[in-house]
């Protein structure tokens, strides 16, 4: 069940207790004695003897798994009277709650056959028209509904019908019938619950169900009335989607005629006079960024590549293509600033923001305007899953794991790994994805190991690692040549290295000029933290004979200090990253080339990221014609090999992106790249 219906299930279950207990204080008026059931008030605690009571306490508690069998014990001993009515409507209540709907109208039919005469009948006539309905026979719950509307006593009880019976029309694609019953429960009845139930359909269908051709009729046929406001409104944003300018201004200015005082006036005149500035009729990009405060730093230099790539596209690109920069750090909320560029229609798409929480956060806006989003930055897991609007081309663990992975297994031949990590967010997340990636090509991870992000000192770790000592190489080294055999534990029970000999001499019986190293039974070690680190990391591994095995890592190996700190001792280090600036590629050079031109300075990570987001963007516009929203996100959800300094990029249909990376390896004390 989803969560809607239960709040309305719940709202039902509620409103018939009030139902029930109303009836039977009316009979205990009408003949002056007390009620049996009325006598019996819900307790603090469970009693510890009569199964009814002990039922209705659980049942208010919310236990309902312990409430079940007491009721079934209560009706299997008294089967007939008061009590056994009140408990035939609990099973059926309970199992209507739990989703088995067929179950609840069993008990709700025993009750109708057994008691034909209770005071129950006309809620439990409600209830099982429910159930038809969730089991998705129409036309029973329909003949349900109708009862109750047309001879409940009570009339809260046959507005609720009549709300049932208008999302049965939905049910039946009749969205005309459905919207004209669930109007006049909205305006007619004067309960706030059902009035908020209805209001709430009735904006689900205007906004996910009716189509252009049905807007414009019914904006006609309620004039002024409600739903037209919103009938009317849902019609300016199909037009902003598809950037019709014309019909947007003209559905606005029925919208003032109609609604003079409409609270949302104000909005909708502050984007005609938008428009209005835009009298050359660009299509724009919004682009949202900190530019000011603890993250400018990063925003400038995503601005900076978006402006390359609209700078890059001469005088006839940029008569055409216009940006619209908001800074996001100015103290204005995040879902204001994305409003104020989606309520534009010759806003077709959005670059930014930089951060996975600011993502988060307009996920409502981008779904309500159906605005296509790029981020260029923002890398937590999942993020492009939550709406069909929000694409990404950053580089993400994910991503890093699998190519790199996928490099050492099919590309190295490796198969065993161990891995290396911090204890931290980023460490586990990398750790995990690696882990998998690699197991399912078909490799293993012999052994994981952690460091805490404050440490200097990784002697511990590396021994964990199969590491040791010179003097302890040589000891286990002459200790095994003296036993001439190799040890049955290695790889196994976590041995995880043993002594090699690689020259001896015997003088009588004495070893002399003995040179040992240490076999691992591991191919690799994955090491996914930054430099700092990294550069601390490697020459330990070093003391403590670990000094030919493969080292890998992900971005943060990407920085010159790696190679000041630790470029003597990495002998076979390879790492994967989005963006290198030395890289060979042709169109790398250029941009490096022109970014420094422009700006005076080298492009980073980040710019190279951003600088491909707008180029698709623009593409979209200059190449495939795409002057609106629906089709900017038609270009994006078909992207495929896209020829970016980043990596080549395919979007993928949850809309993050597949990236070629860079993979660079650290030799004779510079970053090369492999691929």
């Amino acid at each position: 069940m989803n969560d809607s219906y239960k709040r309305k299930l719940l709202f039902n279950l509620v409103f018939l207790e009030r139902i029930v207990f109303c009836l039977w204080l009316s009979c205990l008026v009408g003949v002056g004695l007390p009620h049996p059931l009325l006598a019996e008030p819900v307790v603090d605690k469970a009693p510890s003897t009569d199964p009814f009571r002990q039922a209705e306490f659980y049942f208010h508690a919310g236990n309902f798994d312990k409430a079940r069998p007491l009721y079934q014990e209560t009706y299997n001993n008294q089967p007939t009277g008061i009590r056994a009515q009140k408990t035939l409507v609990r099973l059926g209540q309970l199992d209507q709650r739990s989703g088995s709907f067929a179950t609840a109208l069993r008990y709700y039919r025993l009750l109708a056959k057994n008691f034909p005469g209770s005071s129950l009948i006309n809620p439990v006539i409600y209830l099982m028209g429910e159930c038809y309905f969730e089991l998705g026979q129409y036309s029973e719950a329909e003949r349900y509904f109708r009862r109750v509307a047309s001879k409940h006593p009570d009339i809260k009880w046959r507005w609720k019908a009549l709300y049932q019976l208008g999302r049965l029309d939905e049910k039946r694609f009749d969205y005309v019938k459905a919207l004209d019953k669930l109007t006049r429960v909205f305006e007619q009845n004067e309960n706030t619950e059902i009035k908020g139930f209805s209001r709430q359909e009735i904006e689900q269908i205007i906004e996910e169900k009716l189509s252009e051709e049905h807007l414009l009729s019914l904006t006609g046929k309620y004039h002024t009335a409600f739903p037209a406001d919103l009938l009317l409104l849902k019609l300016i944003g199909i037009y902003r989607s598809q950037g019709d300018i014309a019909r947007f201004k003209s559905a606005s200015m029925d919208f003032f005629n109609r609604f003079p005082d409409h609270s949302e006036r104000l909005i909708i005149e502050e984007r005609l006079k938008n428009i209005e500035k835009n009298d050359a009729g660009k299509v724009r990009l919004g682009v949202v960024l900190p530019l000011t405060g603890k993250l400018a730093v990063t925003g400038q230099q995503v601005l900076q590549g978006i402006q390359l790539a609209l700078n890059q596209q001469g005088f006839e690109g940029k008569q055409k293509v216009e940006l619209v920069v908001k800074d996001s750090a100015t103290g204005k909320s995040l879902t204001d600033i994305m409003e104020d560029l989606a309520n534009d229609p010759y806003v077709v798409g959005i670059l930014g923001p930089v951060q996975s929480g600011e993502i988060k956060e307009i996920v409502s806006v981008v779904d309500r305007y159906q605005i296509p989003v790029i981020t260029p930055t923002a890398s937590s897991e999942g993020l492009p899953e939550m709406s069909p609007y929000i694409f990404r081309n950053a580089l993400t663990r994910k991503i890093q794991a699998k190519f790199l992975a996928e490099y050492a297994v099919n590309g190295l031949g490796l198969n065993r790994f161990a891995i290396l990590y911090p204890v931290e967010g980023y460490g586990i997340e990398f750790r995990d994805m690696f882990e998998k990636e690699v197991e399912s090509l078909g490799g293993q991870v012999v052994t994981t190991v952690a460091y805490d992000r404050t440490q200097t000192d990784f002697k511990t770790q590396i021994l964990e690692l199969g590491g040791i000592t010179d003097d302890q190489l040589e000891r286990l080294t002459k200790e095994s040549v003296f036993e001439q055999g190799d040890d049955p534990r290695f790889g196994r029970e976590g041995r995880l290295s043993r002594p090699v000999v690689d020259m001896r001499h015997w003088n009588n019986e004495e070893i002399e000029n003995l040179q040992a190293s240490l076999e691992l039974s591991y191919d690799a070690i994955f090491i996914p933290g930054f430099f700092d680190k990294v550069g601390l990391i490697v020459p330990q591994l070093v003391f403590y004979n670990i000094d030919n095995v493969t080292l890998l890592g992900g971005s943060g190996w990407n920085s010159p200090e790696l190679v000041k700190i630790a470029g003597n001792y990495i002998k076979k280090g390879i790492f994967v990253d989005g963006f290198f600036i030395d890289s060979n590629r042709q169109e790398v050079q250029e941009f490096v080339a022109a970014f420094k031109s422009n700006f005076g300075k080298d492009p980073t990570l980040y710019s190279a990221q951003a600088y491909d987001s707008a180029n698709i963007m623009i593409d979209s516009i200059l190449q495939k014609g795409a002057d609106n929203r629906i089709k900017v996100k038609e270009h994006l959800d078909t992207l495929e090999n896209y020829p970016g300094v980043s990596g080549k990029t395919t979007l993928l249909p949850t809309g993050d992106s597949e990236k070629e990376l860079f993979t660079l390896r650290i030799k004779n004390r510079k970053v090369q790249q492999i691929n």
